[in-house]
């Protein structure tokens, strides 16, 4: 009997583990991240659905299903849940079979249905129903902050300045006429409505806009609001003949996550690939010509490489706050992490790398004139937005309180980033890859708080995560190899 035991025993112990994505030795909170996906996709939908009907229930319920994100991708990053989950694991796994399948359904479905049914979309029928299919339809296009980012990746091509010559109105006409993918600014008609201007007042404005295009609307943010890499890295690749910034957004995803795949080793590199494939809400991003797509490669390969190669680290850290302003509030941690697993001396190596990248791109049309630089880069701060988005400011946009100055949600927002910062320094060696998380948490205060602020750091965190035994290499082992 001892020997058909023993037997038995061996033939389990080398039975091969089954290849490919859920295998038998996935963590708890590996597993738990393909759980955040249909959240997050779930959240957004219903909010945008709750924005377009002007519904503060729907408003409000996808507010929750953030908070209840927010909560899972905090014990994704802790390492105590995989512990507490243990037990939960074969249930976990199963689930996340039954998520990826329907996932990746819905997003062949939705593919689909927009190639077949694209003309059904269209209508002027003014239902709740059709309203939304309209809205989400006129997703997948260029917005307003895309628009003028083509427009400024063709004027610098031209010679001109791209701050200079920012004209919303126009960049619009050329790229899409839709006056509902505006971002309205509390002026002019609009200075008296709130919490957000009526669908009438916006058509109204628009018609008004379009007979003289050469003057500057009060109403809309005609400036180029972000850094100079939201259209130095598009010129680029228009010179070689990508014509749709989406296409250079859709290019640099591609390649920054090949590169993670590859260097990830398998079956992690099965997980990550998985988890890409079903991330409709960045794919859904970059058709939707969200700028944030064009930081999110950036970012993701500067915290994939942070204890890899701390140079080119610090080269793409660089690009990405060069390019979009969210990811200004991922630096501080960026530099804790580094801290933490360098040297002071190493520290501010890759400080300096990042603040030349970023001057390299800035710093012609910050001397050309200082102060509109200044001006379009901070208009976002400015006050002169409309409250809107996710998180606490649901509470104004759902008409739940009365609060028309941002002051409060400037502070608690500032207030939520310096508590984070010092607590992540305080607690780096047991909540290392909280830092991204912790990054984009106080935007969940903040007076606008769109979702895609939000959509890429589950990847970044996920990468953590499948990369563990690198990040979990002694600081001193990681010092010495890089004096070496």
């Amino acid at each position: 009997m001892s020997v058909k035991l023993a037997v038995e025993f061996q033939s389990k112990i080398q039975k091969p583990e089954p290849a490919g994505v859920f295998r038998s030795t996935t963590t708890p909170r590996i597993l738990l991240y393909f759980y955040t996906i249909p959240t997050q996709l779930a959240a957004a939908g219903i909010a945008g659905v709750g924005f377009v009907l002007n519904n503060p229930y729907f408003l409000l319920s996808g507010n929750l299903l953030w908070i209840i994100w927010f909560a899972a991708m905090f014990l994704i990053s802790i390492p105590i849940t995989d512990r507490i989950l243990a037990s939960a694991a074969g249930v976990l796994k199963k689930g996340a079979i039954v998520i990826f399948s329907i996932i990746l359904l819905c997003g062949v479905a939705e593919g689909l249905s927009l190639f077949i049914f694209h003309n059904y979309y269209v209508t002027p029928a003014e239902s709740g129903f059709r309203k939304v299919l309209n809205f989400f339809e006129h997703g997948f296009g260029y917005n307003d902050s895309t628009a003028l980012s083509h427009q400024a990746a063709e004027n610098l091509l031209e010679g001109k300045n791209p701050y200079e010559n920012s004209n919303l109105v126009k960049a619009l006409l050329e790229f899409s006429p839709y006056p509902d993918r505006i971002t309205p600014l509390r002026a002019g008609q609009f200075a008296d409505q709130f919490p957000y201007p009526s669908t009438e007042s916006i058509n109204q404005v628009w018609q008004r806009a379009i007979q003289d295009p050469d003057t500057l609307t009060p109403e809309y943010a005609n400036s180029l609001v972000y850094p100079a890499g939201d259209f130095l890295l598009p010129a680029m690749l228009m010179t070689v003949g990508v014509k749709d910034i989406r296409i250079t957004y859709a290019i640099l995803v591609v390649i920054a996550a090949g590169y993670v795949a590859y260097r990830l080793k398998s079956p992690n590199r099965y997980y990550f690939i998985g988890a890409m494939l079903m991330s409709l809400e960045l794919w859904n991003s970059i058709a939707n010509g969200e700028t944030g797509s064009l930081a999110f490669p950036f970012l993701l390969l500067a915290w994939f490489l942070v204890k890899r190669n701390l140079w080119f680290s610090a080269l793409f850290m660089g690009i990405a706050v060069a390019t979009k302003q969210t990811a200004w509030f991922f630096l501080p941690f960026y530099l804790i992490m580094i801290y933490r697993t360098y040297t002071l001396k190493r520290t501010i190596s890759a400080t300096v790398i990042t603040a030349v990248i970023f001057l390299a791109a800035n710093l012609p049309f910050m001397i050309g004139d200082t102060e509109l630089w200044f001006r379009s880069v901070f208009t976002p701060m400015n006050g002169q937005m409309f409250p809107l988005g996710i998180g606490l400011v649901t509470l104004v946009t759902g008409g739940i309180l009365d609060i028309r100055s941002p002051l409060i949600f400037d502070i608690l927002e500032f207030a939520v980033l310096v508590i984070g910062t010092l607590w992540y320094f305080r607690n780096y060696n047991k909540y290392y890859q909280l830092g991204p998380v912790l990054a984009i948490f106080p935007l969940f205060f903040a007076w606008r708080s769109l979702w895609p602020y939000f959509f890429y750091t589950g990847i970044i965190v996920l990468v953590m995560l499948l990369d563990e035994k690198q990040f979990k290499v002694q600081d001193s082992n990681l010092i010495s190899a890089t004096k070496s």
